[in-house]
């Protein structure tokens, strides 16, 4: 028995360490895996932000300019521009090249019940057939005044429901966020939203392109400067699988860069749009 028992143990042994190596590869494997998925995840998550946010842009443009005469975009309001509750249509034709580069076409409908600097005013956008250079965009967004915060800052509530990102190629992501905006600066000159800047706090969820789903925390605020098309700063968590990664968007500069930090310390820069 003795003799059969050392026979055993080295080959236990070995068996042991083939099982333990083998085990090793497997989670090496669905760690790769999981990391392409949080890199998925975060890009489909930025470039929704960042499209849904170009909307919120162009539908501040439209209102506030009641379209200045332009013939790209085409602006109207229905009944007039004086009546609330009012509908604003943003037509950008099969073509329309902005001054940022951006080719936008289709249009935006925008339902607005009163002044936005109105407690509880709203202004919902829907889309209809409308892209931004080739990625297609559905769903709709709300902004709802709020109020003013103990600091007399208005605040606003942004919803994003159904969102859908389409890319050239067919991929399809989507994405539904709830934050709460609040002005920081800009409040005193309302007839230029260029100098607005805003910080932005809540959460959002959605499917990335490979079906899988995730979700967002913003973890320190993200601050919106209307200047610069990208988000300038602001760190949030995105969960995929109960793991957690970081993304910071920096300390101010306007660029279209984040940097996503893995569970073990290993960065991933990201680029927010056109990648495709």
């Amino acid at each position: 028995m003795k003799t059969i028992l050392k026979l055993m143990t080295p080959m236990m042994l070995w068996a042991l360490l083939f099982t333990s190596c083998e085990k090793k590869d497997q989670d090496n494997q669905l760690n790769e895996e999981q990391t392409q998925q949080m890199i998925i995840s975060t890009e489909d998550h930025a470039t929704a932000d960042d499209l849904f946010q170009d909307i919120e842009d162009r539908v501040d443009e439209a209102i506030e300019t009641r379209g200045a005469d332009n013939d790209c975009p085409v602006v109207w309001a229905s009944p007039d521009w004086q009546t609330f509750p009012r509908t604003v249509t943003i037509d950008f034709g099969d073509e329309c090249v902005g001054p940022d580069g951006r080719t936008r076409q289709g249009k935006i409908i925008v339902e607005v019940t009163d002044n936005i600097l109105n407690p509880q005013a709203s202004r919902t956008a829907t889309l209809d057939n409308f892209f931004i250079d080739d990625v297609k965009i559905e769903g709709s967004r709300t902004w709802t005044n709020q109020g003013y915060d103990a600091d007399g800052n208005i605040t606003l509530l942004r919803t994003v429901r159904n969102g859908k990102i389409i890319y050239p190629n067919g991929e399809e992501a989507e994405w539904d966020s709830e934050v709460l905006l609040t002005q920081t600066a800009g409040g005193n000159t309302p007839l230029n939203f260029f100098d607005n800047v805003f910080e932005m706090t809540g959460t959002a969820a959605g499917i990335n392109r490979n079906g899988r789903a995730y979700e967002v925390f913003i973890e320190s605020p993200l601050v919106l400067d209307k200047i610069c098309p990208w988000l300038v700063s602001g760190i949030f968590t995105l969960t995929v699988d109960n793991v957690d990664v970081s993304v910071n968007y920096g300390t101010g500069n306007c660029d279209n860069k984040a940097m996503l930090t893995l569970p073990n310390g290993t960065q991933q820069e990201i680029v927010i749009g056109r990648w495709w």
